[in-house]
């Protein structure tokens, strides 16, 4: 069965709460908790602008104080991806499996 297009014009990720308020659809925040205490709160969700030719993008939040975002396009949130798998897999090698 197809996907159809949404009625109301979001895409399938967008939260569908406060577009036109905000100007941008949004996912649900993800956080990224460690279940321990960490330096910084983050949160990573997908934005795009309202604009029908806009790319959806990656946007990671942290918060410390005051929030302070970033925003990756999906190309550069795919080469982090795979950047943060390497480092990750020399950590593991080098710690003896005590941080993975």
């Amino acid at each position: 069965m197809p996907i159809l297009p949404d009625p109301s014009g979001c895409p399938r990720w967008c939260d569908r709460d406060g577009c036109q308020r905000r100007g941008q659809h949004r996912s649900r925040a993800r956080h990224v908790d460690t279940n321990r205490p960490e330096a910084f709160i983050v949160d990573v969700a997908l934005v795009q602008a309202l604009h029908p030719a806009a790319e959806p993008m990656v946007a990671l939040t942290s918060i410390d104080g005051s929030a302070a975002s970033l925003v990756l396009s999906i190309g550069q949130a795919r080469v982090l991806r795979y950047r943060l798998a390497n480092l990750l897999d020399a950590a593991r090698n080098t710690n003896r499996g005590r941080w993975s």
